[in-house]
């Protein structure tokens, strides 16, 4: 290993010294090559072949480095290689690290037939019987080459998982010896150790070198049925990859694989390196998979990647998401209070605003018992007065009457004058007598009393139309109202009274209808009970809108609102200048209380 290592120091002393030299006339091309049995037997091997190149490829001078795996990724890592030939485990491996793409495979030559895969091969001692299969490693010894060799290590592990052996944990010590691979063969001879590991071929070249006989090692899971030449014991792989870095040019690379694919299988370059030339890339899916299966290489992250792997590559992550989850605990906590606080707010405002409501509902049923008494009383004055019109004055009117009548019945012929006056007399008594029957009409219609709405209704509006001859009124009533009590009445023919007055003193209007129905909405009544029985009054005339009138005396607009919702009911107006006027009028049908006594 010391002989090897000064070795390549001085390769790289002259390469670093002769370049300056070379570029002067070609560029210097470096191809990076695996020597898995010494730097020595690498450059005795590979130096033909990179010769060959240096013929076939204008303007160019390759020339050889020699590298154990080690070395090869710190000649990639300072930018040293070109190009590089190494084995499969290996190329696949560069692959997923540094980006190295393979441009042609090797075809191996072994006892004069070309072959394009390779495998490794598991032995011992011929005279260690207790040692008859794979399972009986366990508690062994073991050696290969390195923990990241290919034939020297990776197929083998592969194939001792499958019989049930951890090579990290079932041996009693798994010993690395490096390249050459030749010392494993040495050290299981020799008995340092118990089995190994290297790749095909080797066993044979030594044995053809007359260095070792075969027949002193036993092949432990020994395979059969196939083509392949030499022992093995593990899955075949294909062959050495050679493959451009990432920064080769690809016109370059191109040239180089046409290079390679047109070596004859006679060529000294393939006689050297004993191999029987190349062929086109092949499919490194293999590899793969058994680096998948091991758990290594480029697939080695995924299964060894533990929880304390990744905080100590990527704490400053951990610290952020501690950070930002503190924060968020924090924020909940205060977002939280917020909440309760202003839910406290809200519920407080909620029973207030309930209680206000609920104030406000009491001050409004008081505020309509009182209007409903007020207007009982004022309908009970009405019927009082009424009463006494009827009754005093109206009985004096007729006595009046009935006396001029008796006078000018009995004094025929009399004075004129008499006669003249008691004609007046008796003039005078009719006037009188219809201004109070007018007035007791106004203040209390005995027909309300006696016969209900719908004839004083009637009654009213042919009066009124007798006194307004330029003026249509239409008058319709639908539905059953017997059931109207006389809260009802009283109110719907107070708001008909209304309307017709003011339609006569100030709409100006050509027509106008009345529509009373009795039917089904919804509503309350009195009791605060929902309804669904109601009774609709609606008054429309053509005249000239509610903002050109004036409202005159009597009940009013806000004296017909007061009266029409002090039953629960709803009273609205809908005018416009020219548009007219319409009056709606909605309650239930009963009150629920009588407003007269």
């Amino acid at each position: 290993m010391q002989q090897g290592g000064i070795i390549i120091c001085v390769l790289l002393w002259l390469a670093t010294c002769l370049l300056p030299v070379a570029a002067a006339g070609e560029q210097v091309v470096t191809v990076g090559v695996l020597a898995h049995r010494g730097a020595n037997a690498a450059i005795e091997k590979w130096t033909p072949t990179v010769d060959y190149l240096s013929e076939q490829v204008d303007g160019r001078e390759f020339q050889l480095l020699p590298l154990d795996l080690h070395e090869m990724r710190a000649a990639l890592d300072n930018g040293k290689l070109d190009f590089i030939l190494t084995n499969p485990g290996n190329y696949v491996e560069l692959d997923a690290g540094y980006g190295i793409t393979r441009i042609a495979t090797l075809k191996n030559r072994r006892q004069g037939r070309p072959s394009t895969r390779f495998g490794a091969v598991i032995f011992t001692r011929a005279g260690r019987d207790v040692i008859q299969t794979l399972a009986d490693l366990r508690g062994k010894i073991f050696g290969a080459v390195d923990e990241g060799a290919f034939g020297g290590f990776q197929m083998a592990g592969r194939d001792l998982e499958d019989a049930g052996i951890d090579p990290f944990s079932d041996f009693m010590e798994l010993r690395f010896s490096g390249f050459p691979q030749d010392n494993i063969v040495f050290d299981v001879h020799d008995g340092k150790v118990d089995a190994g590991t290297v790749r095909t071929d080797i066993l044979e070249g030594l044995d053809a070198q007359g260095i070792i006989k075969l027949a002193d090692f036993r092949i432990l899971n020994r395979q059969a049925g196939d083509d392949f030449p030499f022992l093995y014991s593990t899955r075949l792989y294909p062959g050495w990859a050679f493959a451009k870095v990432r920064l080769t040019p690809d016109m370059l690379a191109s040239e180089v694989a046409v290079a390679l694919l047109q070596m004859p299988p006679d060529h000294e370059a393939s006689q050297a390196g004993d191999y029987a030339g190349w062929t086109v890339p092949l499919n490194y899916q293999p590899v793969h998979d058994l680096f998948m299966q091991l758990e290594i290489g480029p697939y080695a992250r995924q299964a060894r990647f533990t929880l304390a792997d990744a905080i100590l590559r990527y704490w400053y992550w951990f610290v952020l998401m501690l950070v930002v989850v503190l924060l968020s605990i924090a924020f909940n906590v205060l977002v939280k209070r917020q909440v309760i606080r202003r839910t406290a707010e809200l519920t407080k405002e909620v029973m207030e605003r309930k209680r206000a409501e609920q104030e406000s509902r009491e001050l409004l049923a008081e505020n309509r018992f009182l209007t409903r008494q007020s207007l009982a009383v004022q309908e009970n004055e009405r019927r009082y007065l009424a009463r006494e019109l009827h009754d005093e004055l109206g009985q004096c009117i007729t006595a009046i009457q009935a006396d001029a009548r008796i006078i000018s019945e009995r004094a025929p012929g009399c004075d004129p004058r008499m006669t003249a006056s008691v004609t007046a007399i008796q003039e005078v008594a009719s006037r009188i007598y219809d201004v109070v029957h007018s007035m007791m009409q106004r203040l209390r219609p005995s027909m309300l009393d006696d016969l209900g709405l719908v004839d004083t209704l009637n009654e009213e509006v042919e009066a009124w139309c007798a006194r307004q001859p330029d003026t249509d009124c239409e008058l319709t009533i639908q539905g059953d109202l017997s059931s109207l009590d006389e809260d009802a009445s009283i109110t719907l023919y107070r708001v008909a009274q209304e309307c017709l007055t003011n339609v006569a003193k100030h709409a100006g209007a050509r027509n106008i209808s009345i529509r009373l129905t009795a039917n089904r909405c919804e509503g309350v009544d009195a009791n605060g009970g929902v309804t669904d029985a109601c009774v609709r009054l609606v008054i429309h005339d053509d005249g000239v809108g509610m903002e050109q009138q004036r409202r005159g005396p009597g009940l009013g607009l806000i004296g017909m609102r007061e009266r029409v919702e002090s039953l629960n009911g709803h009273f609205s107006i809908d005018t416009s200048p020219g548009n007219g006027t319409t009056i709606l009028v909605e309650m239930p049908l009963t009150s629920g209380e009588s407003g007269a006594s």
